[in-house]
């Protein structure tokens, strides 16, 4: 059987969908809309939910490597990396990409500036992929 391709402008649905938007750009989608994602709890290895991300490494204290399905296409994405911690004000801590890689490496850090392995790396991978 040979492969072909598809091309179009607008994807839109059949009519089924109700009280929601019915078609988008493919610009959106490919440019508008995260590449990977993942919440992570580095305290026990597992991940409640991803998409784009195949597993991820625990390095060493506070630091993850993710594996992705597809890899960025070049370092220039850019990282959200949501890590709460809970102290005596409320919220605080801190996520961030180590040096870039096209399979990033994630690092927490808690109120204090010291790595902790958090039990929620949220982290959202925008750019494009290779």
């Amino acid at each position: 059987m040979a492969n072909g391709t598809i091309a179009f402008d607008t994807l839109q649905t059949s009519g089924q969908i109700t009280s929601t938007a019915k078609s988008v750009d493919t610009d959106y989608v490919v440019n508008g809309s995260a590449k990977a994602w993942i919440t992570a709890d580095q305290s026990d290895n597992s991940t409640s939910d991803s998409f784009n991300v195949t597993s991820f490494a625990d390095n060493a204290t506070g630091q993850i490597t993710l594996t992705l399905s597809n890899n960025m296409g070049n370092t220039g994405y850019a990282v959200t990396n949501c890590t709460p911690v809970s102290n005596a004000s409320g919220l605080d801590g801190s996520g961030d990409s180590k040096t870039p890689t096209t399979g990033p490496i994630m690092q927490a850090r808690d109120h204090s500036g010291s790595d902790f392995d958090p039990n929620c790396h949220h982290v959202v991978l925008n750019g494009d992929l290779a």
